[in-house]
């Protein structure tokens, strides 16, 4: 009896290790990106949080803020989720109640000028604005326009909602307050042949669908979310027909290849996958 009660206690036990097993497997990539934002919160500390409100929310963003918390499609704000260079985003509600990513661009001389180098040449934009606050209207606009073109074929990123000046609206990447990491946080992304596949998809598509080029393209600018890739930052992106399309084309491949050859994956020829990219029928 006492045998029996002794074998029915250890596949108790043994079950039990199987049932720990399988919620650890579930909640591993949970537990990673609650990792992954916990140091994202710890950089932004609350001198820095004031800094960054500061710098993007001048009087005509005050007020542009005002009427869509006022009139939507904003019910509120929450705190940053990132801070960069050329604009910050914060995590924001709609009338629904649905999150959403609200984009905002500094008004900065330093960042127009070198805004101009992604728009001078774009057959898009024929009359570039020589005041600071248009240039950053006009490329808040671009980004909205690209990703509208890269949405609307079926390409990974975020579906842009709303623009007005410095303000842009997009679908928010994430779960719940917690946004999606950047693929440069991740250190041992699952299934890493798969993913390579899947952006360098996204760089091909983006060129023969969508008519664009990245430009930027890095693990820096992709969030990792369910496991797979979804590009941000395509403000700078630009038409195929710009005359540094080619040189941008062939930076966005490189850094692509880079990051996966230190994962250890083995890589194309990248003018081979080049070629491949710009052979089209049309």
């Amino acid at each position: 009896m006492e045998k029996n009660n002794k074998a029915t206690s250890e596949e108790h036990d043994d079950i039990l290790d199987i049932e720990i097993d399988k919620e650890f497997d579930t909640n591993i990539d949970e537990i990673q990106k609650r990792k992954i934002d916990a140091k994202r919160i710890k950089k932004i500390d609350q001198s820095k949080k004031r800094a960054t409100i500061e710098s993007v929310f001048d009087e005509r963003t005050i007020f542009n803020l005002s009427k869509l918390l006022k009139n939507g499609p904003l019910e509120r704000v929450e705190g940053v989720i990132s801070a960069g260079k050329e604009a910050n985003i914060y995590l924001a509600y709609d009338l629904n109640g649905k999150e959403v990513a609200l984009k905002i661009y500094k008004i900065d001389s330093n960042t127009s000028k070198w805004m101009r180098n992604y728009i001078i040449g774009d057959p898009r934009f024929k009359k570039i604005p020589r005041n600071i606050s248009k240039v950053i209207f006009l490329w808040a606009s671009k980004e909205f326009k690209n990703l509208k073109r890269a949405y609307k074929v079926g390409l990974s990123v975020p579906n842009p909602i709303y623009v007005k000046d410095n303000i842009l609206i997009m679908d928010y990447i994430g779960f719940e307050s917690i946004p999606a990491p950047i693929l440069k946080d991740i250190k041992s992304p699952k299934e890493p042949i798969k993913l390579m596949k899947e952006i360098l998809g996204f760089i091909k598509q983006l060129y023969q669908k969508a008519k664009l080029v990245h430009g930027d393209l890095s693990e820096f600018n992709i969030l990792y979310h369910n496991q797979k890739p979804v590009i941000i930052d395509i403000s700078q992106a630009v038409s195929i027909h710009h005359p540094k399309s080619e040189v941008y084309l062939v930076r966005d491949i490189k850094n692509i290849f880079k990051y996966f050859e230190k994962l250890g994956i083995e890589t194309l020829d990248p003018k081979e996958f080049y070629y491949e990219v710009i052979k089209t029928d049309n």
